[in-house]
């Protein structure tokens, strides 16, 4: 055993030299944290365009003349309504990005939002003949093409403030208008250069636009997210920072824009009557990833509750209640889990599995593909929200067999350890305190 302690302390002195402060670094970095913010600003987007595409369906399973009646004359508008909510999703991302980074630099937050949202349509809009405006990028399909717009326009915003490259108007006028006045030549650079793009691109790629560019650049990292083998490695990294104290929020800049990407994509091929492809969203990592919380770690809950440890049973009560709506740092910081080399293995790489199951069994057509990102709603209710499949209940029924299993042969370490240092203390206390002085002193009414 203490060999095992001795390599798992050199594992943690590497990690603790190596990961933590580059995971420190990424969590502080001002361009990954305003992604990071700026997706989450998107969750009541996503959350409209996804019941926009679900009430469509009603007809299916209301079958009565009204009902269809109504919806032949009224459903266009769920049809706007995901136009202007997942349809514009890009757009919307570009304002959040801009406004969050603009923020972190002290600089006037709708002059950057204006300037972000202004370069975006630059590359993103088109026109036909007939000079109306074709808004095909607006969507996800625009979503990478916005975040880097939306940083570096901000950045160059920021260029012209530091150096001292706008217009400043006398004092006593307003700060609404010198703000505005301030706009004037960062505005002007950022349409002559964004302009200046577009032209070389579409005269390099023969009239392709920018965002298609990207997308074809990006395609093999986007697509990759589709792989099983990288969705697990995936769920691993997460659960290894995780394990050693860092949220798991630390890859959000990466992970969270193509999860966006992904659940817009099946909203759209469901809207479209198209086969779903994508499993991985923020609503499967949240309601089967982290089903219980990071690790799925309902099992090893349950195991103090029947432990015969009363530190161990007392800390699987605290957990009980908070685990059913996924959090669990009772449990991480309670047993603890966070540094804990008996828990290593069962939390990172089984939690990991037990979490990758229902995305494989929607490959299978086990499980239907995710359509929705849930708000916060106790577990069982989220996975089915998720793809509005039943069938979810007893997957995760199995995803809490699967925990239990998983957790049970460690716990049992642990459960010893605990047992014989709570056998220590009873000895140490009956040497002093005899059982029959200790239940009168529990009698007495201080």
């Amino acid at each position: 055993m203490s060999e095992k302690n001795g390599a798992f302390a050199k594992f943690e002195a590497v990690i603790q030299k190596t990961l933590v402060p580059i995971a420190n670094k990424v969590d502080k970095q001002p361009h990954l944290t305003a992604i990071k913010k700026g997706m989450v600003v998107l969750t009541p987007v996503l959350l409209l365009g996804s019941m926009a595409a679900i009430f469509p369906s009603i007809p299916e399973f209301i079958k009565t003349v009204g009902v269809e009646n109504w919806f032949a004359h009224y459903g266009y508008i769920f049809d706007l309504i995901s136009k202007l909510s997942l349809g514009m999703i890009g757009l919307y991302a570009v304002l959040g990005i801009s406004f969050f980074l603009s923020e972190h630099y002290k600089l006037y937050t709708v002059g950057s939002m204006l300037l972000s949202a202004i370069a975006f349509l630059l590359l993103a809009l088109d026109v036909d003949k007939n000079g109306n405006i074709i808004p095909t990028y607006l969507d996800s399909k625009g979503l990478f093409t916005g975040i880097f717009v939306a940083l570096i326009s901000v950045e160059i915003y920021r260029f012209f403030t530091k150096h001292k490259l706008v217009i400043k108007m006398p004092e006593g006028v307003p700060d609404f208008v010198s703000s505005s006045f301030e706009l004037i030549t960062p505005t002007a650079t950022i349409g002559v250069l964004f302009v200046i793009i577009r032209a070389i691109a579409d005269n390099l790629s023969g009239g392709v636009l920018v965002p298609q560019i990207i997308m074809d650049a990006l395609a093999p990292a986007i697509g990759g997210m589709d792989s099983f083998i990288v969705i697990y490695i995936v769920l691993v990294l997460r659960l290894v920072f995780w394990f050693f104290g860092i949220h798991s929020a630390v890859l959000s800049p990466i992970i969270a824009p193509i999860a966006v990407q992904y659940l817009s994509e099946n909203i759209a091929a469901k809207s479209a009557g198209e086969p779903l492809t994508h499993v991985l969203t923020n609503g499967t990592l949240s309601a089967y990833a982290n089903f219980t919380g990071s690790g799925v770690t309902i099992g090893l809950v349950i195991a103090m509750l029947i432990s015969r440890s009363k530190r161990y049973k007392k800390v699987g009560a605290v957990a009980l209640f908070p685990s059913l709506f996924g959090i669990n740092e009772p449990v991480l910081f309670g047993v603890p889990i966070i540094l804990n080399p008996i828990l290593m293995l069962p939390f990172i790489f089984g939690g990991a599995f037990v979490g990758l199951l229902p995305m494989l069994l929607m490959h299978f057509g086990l499980l239907n593909y995710p359509i929705f990102d849930p708000p916060f709603v106790p577990v069982f209710m989220e996975g089915f929200l998720v793809g509005f499949d039943w069938r979810s209940i007893i997957v995760q029924v199995v995803q809490i067999i699967l925990s239990f299993l998983l957790y049970m042969p460690f716990f049992k370490v642990l459960e010893k350890q605990e047992l014989d240092r709570e056998n220590s203390i009873a000895a140490e206390r009956e040497k002093v305190i005899s059982k029959e002085d200790e239940k009168l002193l529990e009698d007495l009414d201080f």
